[in-house]
């Protein structure tokens, strides 16, 4: 056994070699038809094995012998059919057969019986259509069948999201009034996951299925064939918070990335919002998918569905990755030494020589590696730790190659940019270079743009932030990455092994390429270690020491920034399993014999907190204090006339004042820390994006309005910095404080005596988390447009605005011929995929 893994680690090692950029290397001799001969036998034995570990090594063997002798070699072709038919996985299969396309080659029939064999084992059926899944899929599918309660742990690039779509169809198919709701962790994935779902549903003729992106319900009597929500958390508790809509029982619940449960205050929401939705909707069929965790059962004892929960890990992938290490040479500025990871062990692949020093500024190497890498061909993504990053290394790879030609549909979408964004936004100038960038707060359309064009191969190279972690479908074979870090702290191996996932694409390759650059210098070596790490709840981590940051927020202390919001909403939770809960179970639970005596001082604090408002005001607001709300209710209660803090509409006269007037409110009793400029700022932003002012116009004024105290500085960073501010303190900060603010509002009114029924206050929540007051874009954004193509589009659908509900808008949508629309190419384009039409932007642009 130890020679066929000494065979293995040459094999593995000349395999990888042919990765290598540069001019020169250092490589053992290739291997000979004698031990190319044991490791297919090999291969052979542990092809049959049900040990996860042997079908990768089974996998690992026949795929990197194929790239390195695969051409014209009969035989290795056809041993390579069966083993890949034997491990149930077609993808790859048929990846060979595309790859090397022999006509003349015959698989002996007693073989060729066995490869069609597995294949119809592994089939299932939708219609007339045979549809060929892996062993992982097929298992994962009969699971989602038969489960009422499942979570499941799997490799990125496994093809769990292609299951979840079948397994929608068939809920679909099989019950009518279906009402599906799927989570996902950020506003970035909600297009892409509601795209998907939209395709499925039309390819399988299920037009009546009514698919929402925004938290407005759809009446019962109207979910027709059945209703599929897409949402974040945030909007999540939105959509159950609604006490005024009929909506219909949720039947089924997916959480995509449940793994970012563990995950700071974004994680505390995500439990909040599926412990809600599980106490209102007991019955519901619940989905929890994460990425390579030891632990996916965790999510069961959370939730309290032990008794009915199955869960499973695979750690099996239909493409695996290449860890390579690429360190300086000391004294050798132009050479860079290259290792690959095996089992754990460094495997040496040589040095190679560059045209370029690996010294110096940091972006600029990241830069020239990732453009040799690329080779002109390959797609690339270099990680970056921050939007700033991610454009400074996008700008960097733009002035190395200066031989990329645009496509049509880039220069049509840079042209949108100029018109629509600035024109000297930065992606501008790196897209004429075949260069994109891309994080969470930059516009969905943009990023939707920059994505279609990389997935196109219309661009080689984009440069991404930590939204490819929250699960961002942007494959590509090669991954470059430094000392990389999530948030403010160095990447956790989970993350790296979720972000190592997506280098390989499924049908493309047979191995992807994680390019871990002076990995001696990472402030963490998350890309050694264990696959499978177990997870805990946000919430947990806050209370491994007993909860002190709570206990500092309560007492005054010093508590800033992100942690602030990460506290006051673990103590949101805190105070409503301590003051509403029949047993404080859910706090003991977070006992240990270290932080007992400090648990019992969280919990003596908490009890001091007296509210004494209705408990579904908490629970609608958990990311808000218990005890603000009451400050919130008591200051309102004690004077004569509320009505001068009722919210009227942003288009009446004096409406901007009040809105000020409010905001000053948040400053003070919920402890808003401010400066006055800035708080100008905020309002003068908020009150531009709730009118639904385009998002060109306000960058250039804000532009404009920078530059004339500071007239050198870059409209990228200018605009940067605006998104920022739009993104975290207008549709996060103010969109809680005034859905908070409203419930307590309307509490106060009822008790003077007002009809509930009556009781009219402006959702200012709903216009700042979507952009605008305007009913018919509210309702163009609610089946899943961008705010873009919306405030395009309102003036350009003929439809009875008063009188219609979002499904009528959604109608006239489908049915609109978007070639007559004066609007851009790029909501035209978007619009097209709603109606089901897949087109170029050129296309679009006709």
């Amino acid at each position: 056994m130890s020679n066929v893994k000494k065979l293995f680690e040459k094999l593995h090692v000349q395999s990888t070699q042919k990765q290598l950029p540069g001019k020169t290397s250092v490589s053992d001799s290739d291997l000979d038809d004698t031990e190319t001969n044991q490791l297919l036998g090999h291969a052979s034995i542990l092809s049959l094995s049900e040990a996860p570990e042997d079908k990768m090594a089974a996998y690992e063997i026949i795929t990197r012998l194929l790239e390195i002798r695969g051409e014209g070699n009969t035989k290795l072709l056809n041993f390579s059919e069966v083993i890949m038919s034997r491990l149930g996985n077609f993808p790859a299969r048929q990846l060979l057969r595309e790859r090397f396309n022999d006509k003349s080659r015959v698989i002996p029939s007693f073989l060729s019986l066995e490869c069609l064999t597995r294949e119809v084992e592994n089939s299932v059926y939708i219609d007339d259509e045979s549809i060929s899944l892996t062993d992982f899929q097929y298992e994962f599918l009969s699971y989602l069948q038969s489960e009422r309660a499942l979570s499941v742990s799997a490799p990125t690039s496994a093809g769990k999201s292609f299951v979840l779509g079948l397994s929608l169809i068939k809920k679909l198919r099989e019950k009518e009034k279906q009402c599906i709701v799927y989570i996902v962790p950020t506003r970035a994935l909600i297009s892409e996951v509601a795209n998907r779902v939209r395709v499925l549903v039309k390819k399988y003729n299920f037009d009546d299925v009514i698919i929402r992106t925004a938290p407005f319900s759809v009446p019962e009597g109207k979910s027709g064939k059945g209703v599929v929500y897409v949402l974040t958390q945030e909007r999540l508790m939105s959509y159950l918070s609604d006490v005024d809509g009929e909506m219909p029982a949720i039947t089924s619940v997916i959480v995509d990335e449940a793994h970012e449960i563990q995950k700071g205050t974004r994680g505390i929401l995500l439990q909040i919002s599926i412990d809600l939705l599980l106490k209102k909707y007991p019955e519901t069929e619940v989905l929890f998918a994460s990425p390579l965790i030891k632990n996916p059962g965790y999510f069961f004892g959370m939730f309290n569905i032990s008794e009915s929960g199955k869960f499973f890990t695979e750690t099996v992938s239909p493409v695996s990755q290449n860890i390579i290490l690429a360190s300086e040479v000391k004294g050798k500025p132009k050479e860079i030494m290259f290792e690959v990871m095996s089992d754990e062990k460094r495997l040496s692949l040589g040095t190679k020589v560059f045209d370029f020093k690996f010294r110096g500024k940091k972006t600029v190497q990241k830069a020239k590696l990732a453009y040799e890498i690329s080779n002109d061909e390959d797609s690339v993504i270099v990680f970056s730790n921050g939007p700033s990053d991610a454009e400074s290394v996008a700008k960097a790879i733009s002035k190395v190659g200066n031989d990329y030609s645009p496509s049509q549909d880039v220069k049509l979408f840079i042209d949108f940019l100029k018109k629509e964004i600035h024109p000297e936004y930065s992606l501008i100038a790196c897209l004429e270079s075949g260069v994109g960038f891309h994080y969470g707060k930059m516009p969905s359309i943009v990023r939707s743009g920059v994505e279609s064009l990389f997935k196109s191969g219309e661009i080689k190279f984009i440069c991404c932030t930590s939204t490819l972690l929250q699960g961002v479908n942007l494959p590509a074979k090669h991954i470059v990455i430094e000392n990389p870090k999530s948030g403010d702290k160095p990447m956790s191996r989970s993350d790296f092994l979720n972000l190592s996932g997506r280098a390989g694409r499924l049908l493309k390759e047979f191995h992807g390429n994680i390019w871990c650059i002076r990995p001696s210098t990472w402030a963490d070596s998350s890309y050694e270690g264990e696959k499978l790490q177990e997870i805990s709840s946000a919430i947990s981590s806050v209370m491994t020491d007993g909860g002190s940051i709570i206990q500092e927020l309560l007492s005054d202390g010093e508590v800033s920034g992100k942690i602030v919001d990460q506290a006051e909403m673990a103590f949101s939770k805190l105070y409503q399993d301590y003051h509403y809960s029949e047993d404080r179970t859910s706090i003991e639970k977070y006992r240990t014999d270290e932080n007992s005596e400090s648990l019992d001082k969280t919990m003596s604090v908490i009890s001091e907190i007296v509210v004494d408002l209705p408990s579904d005001i908490i629970e609608r607001n958990k990311g808000i204090r218990p005890d603000y709300l009451q400050r919130v209710y008591n200051f309102l209660s004690s004077i004569d006339c509320v009505e001068e803090y009722v919210l009227i509409s942003p288009y009446s006269t004096g409406a901007k004042a009040k809105m000020e007037k409010v905001i000053d409110f948040f400053v003070e009793f919920f402890e808003w820390e401010l400066s006055s400029g800035y708080k100008n700022l905020i309002s003068f932003l908020a009150y531009d994006w709730m009118w639904g002012k385009s998002l060109g116009e306000i960058l250039r004024k804000r532009v404009d309005f920078v530059r004339r105290k500071e007239p050198r500085k870059e409209a990228s960073i200018i605009i940067r910095e605006y998104l920022d501010v739009l993104d975290h303190d207008i549709r996060f900060k103010l969109v809680k404080y005034f859905s908070a603010f409203n419930d307590v509002i309307k509490l106060v009114l009822f008790d003077r005596g007002n009809d509930i029924e009556e009781i009219e206050v402006e959702p200012y929540h709903v216009y700042l988390e979507f952009g605008s007051c305007k009913k018919e874009v509210l309702n163009i954004m609610a089946v899943g447009l961008s705010r873009f193509t919306a405030l395009h589009l309102s003036s350009a659908i003929n439809i009875n605005h008063e009188a219609s509900d979002i499904d009528d808008y959604f109608k006239s949508i489908k049915s609109i011929d978007v070639k007559k629309l004066k609007i851009p190419g790029l909501c035209k384009q978007e619009i097209l995929s709603m109606q089901g039409k897949s087109l170029s932007l050129a296309s679009s642009d006709g």
